[in-house]
């Protein structure tokens, strides 16, 4: 790729063709932010070259060396929202490449080149020092990158975004909310098999989240060298079978929920909820309750299906 100095305000994003990324990437540029998408040569970049933007490069981590990208320009954030749970039997150094080996390269890198702030991404499975063990790789690497954030958070701005359970329309079909919808709501299964669902979880829908780093992002450009977390969500946190039933309610359904078929995992998060004051101190609160988000996500699939 042909590149040249760049003086204007330029953010380097990771996992762009990904749930959130896909998302955050046409509001930093509605904002302004000249963005460079990190890319791997299988990414899918269709929808993405669909903005015919000249704020807006690819970049090949395949192809193109990352000290030349750094060097030609100017990149003042990185956000990396690029990961990799584990799921669909991905090995462990696939996990390893994506949520600590990258995100490590590009620090190295941004501290050498001027870097402002670098935004990671992260979950409540990470929160308060525990393991998840259905996600032990995803969870091991991130904690090991942790540290190596708080690290270099010496010589630039690191923040750490805890994103609790985040949601939206059409994200991945393993993921349960989607998968919860789907078999509900769109295909109606005459049963689904659920654990009790009294685990508490603070449902936030993507286009708060994507508010939050826009929010974020521009308080902390103002900031100097240091670590800060904020914690992503509503503030409030609804069992699981509270937001089911409200899928089965509001789709009128006629599927039959088996809470209890399901066990629960051995270390099951039971309770998860955002202390989010820092964040809505900038000026940020979420728009969008479960109900709203639940009832958006059905009439989207429906209208589509017409």
């Amino acid at each position: 790729m042909t590149m040249n100095r760049n003086q204007e305000p330029t953010v380097l994003l990771t996992g762009a063709t990904g749930f959130l990324g896909s998302r955050l990437l046409p509001e930093l540029l509605e904002n302004n932010f000249s963005v460079i998408v990190l890319h791997r040569e299988s990414s899918d970049l269709t929808k993405l070259e669909l903005f015919n933007c000249n704020k807006l490069k690819f970049f090949c981590i395949n192809k193109d060396d990352l000290d030349f990208l750094f060097k030609n320009y100017n990149i003042n954030v990185i956000i990396h929202t690029a990961t990799e749970y584990g799921r669909n039997f991905a090995s462990t150094s696939d996990v390893i490449l994506a949520n600590l080996t990258l995100p490590l390269r590009l620090l190295e890198l941004g501290v050498m080149n001027n870097l402002k702030i670098f935004i990671n991404t992260d979950s409540y499975f990470n929160k308060d020092n525990a393991f998840y063990s259905y996600l032990l790789n995803y969870s091991l690497t991130k904690k090991s990158l942790n540290y190596w954030l708080k690290f270099y958070s010496s010589k630039i701005r690191v923040i750490d975004l805890m994103l609790e359970h985040i949601y939206g329309p059409f994200d991945k079909p393993q993921k349960f909310i989607e998968g919860v919808i789907q078999n509900i709501a769109i295909k109606e299964l005459p049963i689904v098999n659920l654990t009790y669902g009294h685990q508490k979880r603070d449902f936030i829908f993507i286009t708060d989240v994507v508010d939050a780093y826009l929010k974020i992002l521009k308080y902390e450009l103002r900031n100097h060298n240091g670590y800060q977390i904020y914690e992503v969500g509503t503030g409030k946190a609804f069992e699981l079978r509270e937001f089911t039933d409200f899928v089965l309610k509001y789709s009128k359904s006629s599927s039959k929920l088996e809470y209890g078929a399901i066990p629960y995992r051995e270390d099951e998060i039971m309770s998860s909820c955002a202390n989010n004051s820092n964040l809505e101190a900038l000026g940020w609160k979420a728009k969008i309750n479960y109900q709203q988000g639940i009832e958006e996500i059905i009439n989207i699939y429906r209208n589509k299906l017409k």
